[in-house]
């Protein structure tokens, strides 16, 4: 008999005469709370239970029906937060410009959208800056073949080690985000930049010829643009946009507090401002005063290149440049973050949520000192957050390490838990969802408890162990989200 549980056997028991599914599933607060009979080192607040120390302990009650049950497992869920983040040698190839757009399409299928690497010049020493660009365009008219076309280009991979060159996959230098859909992809760019998002088509990455251009898709009042696409499992297709409506872009990265969102069944028709709820809004408190900022590439729509934007007080932190993806049931974005302090470096901030009409919940953010532009996907069994930088993001996933559970029952009545489970060391694992380059779906950490006895009581216990945290040099713990205890 374990020592941490002796103590509790002969509590006033939990008894139920309806089992609703053949399931015992924990997951509120008041849940977490009503099913815990003893707990070292662990917090319940806000629905999750959080180990408090490097080393922490959760002990169920002993729940009791009135009819024998045959408990088949447990399954585990941690918190969306997702933390275990390492930062890496960049993944990608040497030199590409511009935000690398980063579409896995299925395992050892892996493609990288970006601007061709520029050809590298041996220009006559003591040139101005003035004259190295004439030298340059010189040069170009010289050597046409080498003068970069401007556009994007694509790559592809088969192990994220080896990549070859495919060849223009647009003419335009605004890629934001791409998709793929039934042996097709979606190459979304703005025209001009940070407006209006457009559509190419392409059937054939690897045949070094431009797709079939579908014009404007989404026509933004709120400019911005530098949106995430993403296709959901019933096949509906996501644009998550900047709105610059509220802050000042120009002091702020060219990011804003508030994204809107705008969705299409086939990634084509019907992105219709206003149609759904903002998905992130980090707005402070509005003024009722204008201001006004100055961006180039607006000058081709409105004739000055003059943005109005509503003011806002206190400062705003910004948001920008997104990226999605889907983890089983939760979404998770990584973006450009601009605190509203200055002083504090732009980084990779990240958001979560479960609900896409629910404002999604801020979930911290990782590294320090550079402007990302990330692009997340799935690939050779890990998670990557690339940057336009020479170095990238790798994750295993957002479960943490470091969580050992057992389950026990009472096999002979008495109201004692005689028969164990071993402590066994649970994780999740993580396949790509076929025929979606955004989707990964989870196998449950999972605790077989197929070889108990049916009982009438049943308990369960986890502990947790704290993992190193790389990038924030600090312990971080396995946050409990849900427990189901599922019977035959």
């Amino acid at each position: 008999m374990n020592k941490f549980t002796s103590s509790f056997y002969f509590m006033a028991m939990l008894t139920s005469s309806v089992f609703a599914e053949n399931q015992w599933r924990i997951d509120s607060e008041q849940e977490w709370s009503e099913a815990k009979s003893e707990s070292l080192k662990m917090k319940i607040e806000k629905g999750f239970v959080h180990p408090q120390e490097n080393k922490a302990t959760f002990s169920s009650i002993i729940k009791t029906f009135d009819d024998k049950q045959k408990l088949k497992n447990i399954t585990f869920k941690q918190s969306a937060i997702w933390d275990n983040w390492e930062q890496i040698d960049d993944i990608t190839p040497k030199g590409l410009g511009n935000a690398y757009v980063f579409l896995p399409v299925a395992p050892g299928d892996y493609y990288i959208l970006a601007q061709a690497p520029r050809p590298k010049v041996e220009y006559p020493k003591g040139l101005s800056k003035q004259d190295k660009k004439k030298f340059l365009n010189n040069y170009y008219k010289e050597n046409p073949s080498k003068k970069p076309s401007g556009g994007y280009h694509a790559w592809h991979s088969t192990d994220l080690k080896n990549w070859t060159a495919c060849g223009p996959v647009s003419n335009s230098k605004w890629v934001t985000t791409a998709e793929y859909a039934d042996g097709k992809f979606y190459i979304y760019y703005d025209e001009p930049n940070d407006q209006d998002p457009h559509l190419i088509i392409d059937e054939n990455l690897k045949d070094g010829k431009v797709g079939k251009e579908m014009g404007k898709v989404f026509d933004d009042p709120t400019h911005g643009s530098d949106i995430a696409a993403f296709r959901d499992d019933d096949g509906t297709f996501h644009l998550i946009y900047e709105d610059w409506s509220p802050i000042n872009a120009q002091e702020n990265a060219w990011d804003s507090p508030l994204a809107g969102r705008v969705s299409s069944p086939d990634g084509i028709n019907g992105f219709t401002f206003g149609q759904h709820p903002n998905i992130i809004d980090h707005r402070t408190t509005p003024t009722g005063k204008k201001g006004t900022f100055r961006h180039g590439a607006t000058k081709a729509i409105n004739g000055t290149g003059i943005l109005e934007y509503e003011i806002h007080e206190p400062k705003q932190n910004a948001y920008g440049d997104y990226s999605m993806i889907k983890i089983g049931e939760d979404y998770h974005i990584f973006c450009d973050y601009d605190p509203a302090d200055h002083s504090q470096n732009m980084r990779m901030g990240r958001f979560t949520g479960n609900d896409l009409n629910k404002e999604f919940t801020w979930s911290g953010s990782m590294g320090d000192g550079f402007h990302p532009d990330p692009s997340i996907g799935f690939a050779e069994g890990k998670f990557y957050a690339v940057m336009q930088k020479e170095t990238d993001f790798m994750s295993t996933g957002p479960w943490l390490d470091g969580v050992e559970a057992r389950a026990g029952v009472d096999s002979n009545g008495d109201g004692n838990i005689d028969q164990w489970t071993d402590w066994q060391r649970i994780k999740e694992s993580y396949s790509q969802k076929p025929g979606f380059a955004r989707i990964v779906d989870v196998q449950a950490a999972t605790l077989d408890c197929s070889e108990l006895p049916a009982s009438k009581a049943f308990q369960f216990e986890f502990k947790t162990t704290g993992i190193h945290n790389k990038l924030k040099n600090e312990l971080i713990h396995p946050i409990m989200d849900r427990v189901e205890l599922n019977f035959e």
